[in-house]
């Protein structure tokens, strides 16, 4: 038979003796002694051992309006109207005029209504008087003075008067406040009532062995309390990282093992890098207030503008292709990019590599209205391979490899428009939960307009989308929101590893 911590054997002997009766969380601490944790510790290890039954029962505290604990003189309008009639206002008109009622005469009907049921007064043609019993509280007045004695009061502890008393006060305005209050009860269990007998009838186990013990040989006559070495321990609601931040750490991995290697940049771009040098025209839609985020401030913020060379190729490039006049001062404001590929570009623009493979995972920013499907800051992925002998099939190798080391088998290519890439295409992948074909990344060729005015000699082939939308399919989600809902059950609920 198992042994005891004492803060168990101390609320398994409360219940014990009030036994077929259901005891509250502030009924054990008060008979206990024990603090309202040292009490949920050890319900936690009572409960799973079985000796007891926990219930979440619903308790309502009835205390008075603060506004009338801080009146001293406070009075019922009842008890008002009778020391009226006893300074000698017998008349309905100068009672209403008098001091206590100051011209209420809604309180002070309201007055006679509960004399005449407490059968203190006679009301006859407009005139009061008393009856016998006048001295004698009200059944109300006696439940106020006790709430006023004690502060509040549980529901289910009143008799039948008080909660009459409570019933009328409740219907009558500015008197009582009720709060509900979530208070879980206990029982104990035959299981617990026979093991409290068992424990009852044993000699006093001890719990430590004193060098006293075994100075003075004592320790022979004692009987110490088992140690359940293997008792199962609770679950720890441990601290851990957020399900998507493992799941961009998984990709990132995953490209790394392919070969790319990883590149940063600022969120704060200028609107030359984040449209200009992407072949995007200054009259563009996507350079709109209401759907990009400009800064008011360039302070501490470092996107400069190129050299005078590139800034005038770009330029020729725009007015040859675009058939508008391009203007320098459209490129300075600064914006929060509304995507990674400004960070990727300003990359190739000063390395100008032969060869190489990089991403790019990152928060971007949309000025748009949050939907199921859409937010206004999200994370994009993006990746870009160069060199001499690229194309096409190479970049719908790249993604059907990245997509299936993810577990994604499905894959198929669309032809599809981006401004910066010829051609481009978009990958599409097959849901089983939705049972259908979804978008998922853009990818295609940068378009010489990008690559030739920043000095870029070799084809690029380049890849993106929003991360979020990734990991919706990842972890079988609706609704993007649902991703920072702050949902511990769902935080908590997810594995480390998936795959």
């Amino acid at each position: 038979m198992a042994s005891l911590h004492p803060i168990e054997k101390n609320i398994l002997s409360i219940l014990y003796y009030h036994k077929g009766k259901w005891i509250t969380d502030n009924e054990l601490t008060k008979e206990s002694n024990l603090s309202i944790d040292q009490i949920r510790r050890g319900i936690e290890w009572l409960k799973f051992k079985n000796f007891i039954a926990v219930e979440d029962g619903i308790e309502f505290e009835i205390s008075l309006k603060e506004s009338l604990l801080k009146n001293d003189n406070f009075l019922l309008p009842e008890r008002k109207l009778v020391n009226c009639v006893k300074e000698g206002k017998s008349d309905i008109v100068d009672i209403i005029k008098s001091e206590a009622f100051k011209n209420n005469s809604k309180e002070v009907y309201s007055a006679i209504k509960f004399c005449k049921n407490n059968k203190w007064i006679d009301f006859k043609n407009n005139r009061i008087s008393l009856l016998p019993g006048i001295e004698h509280l009200s059944n109300e007045e006696k439940f106020i003075d006790k709430l006023i004695r004690i502060g509040s009061s549980i529901l289910s502890k009143l008799d039948e008067s008080e909660i009459s008393s409570f019933e009328i006060l409740k219907k009558r305005p500015n008197f009582i406040d009720v709060k509900k209050i979530n208070n879980k009860k206990y029982i104990i269990s035959d299981l617990g009532v026979s093991f409290f007998k068992e424990l009852s009838s044993r000699t006093e186990l001890q719990r430590k062995l004193t060098a006293e013990h075994l100075i003075d040989g004592k320790w022979r006559d004692l009987e110490f309390e088992q140690i359940d070495v293997e008792a199962p321990l609770p679950l720890l609601a441990y601290g851990k990282k957020n399900p998507l931040i493992d799941f961009i750490d998984e990709v990132k991995e995953i490209l790394i093992g392919m070969g790319f290697s990883e590149i940063d940049g600022n969120f704060a771009q200028s609107s030359f890098w984040n449209f200009d040098a992407l072949f995007i025209p200054q009259d563009h839609s996507a350079r709109d207030m209401q759907d990009t985020f400009y800064l008011k401030t360039i302070k501490n913020i470092d996107s400069p503008l190129p050299k005078d060379d590139v800034i005038k190729n770009v330029s020729s490039i725009h007015e040859q292709n675009w058939n508008y006049t391009w203007n320098i001062e459209e490129s300075k404001p600064y914006v929060l990019r509304t995507h990674t590929t400004p960070v990727t570009i300003q990359y190739l623009a000063k390395e100008k590599p032969e060869q190489d493979k990089t991403f790019l995972v990152g928060r971007v920013f949309r000025n748009e209205k949050a939907s199921f499907k859409h937010l206004v800051e999200f994370n994009q992925i993006e990746g870009i391979f160069t060199s001499k002998d690229a194309n096409l099939r190479q970049l719908m190798g790249i993604q059907t490899e990245f997509y299936a080391k993810m577990g994604i088998k499905k894959i198929k290519f669309w032809p599809t428009f981006f401004p910066y890439t010829e051609p481009s295409l978009q990958s599409m992948i097959y849901n089983d939960k939705f049972d259908k074909w979804i978008e998922l990344f853009g990818m295609g060729i940068l378009r010489p307009e990008v690559t030739v005015p920043l000095g870029i000699k070799n084809p690029v082939l380049a890849w993106g989308g929003g991360f979020e939308r990734l990991a919706m399919i990842r972890f079988n989600l609706d609704d993007i929101r649902e991703l920072y809902y702050n949902n511990l059950a769902w935080l908590k609920g997810i594995p480390k590893c998936l795959l």
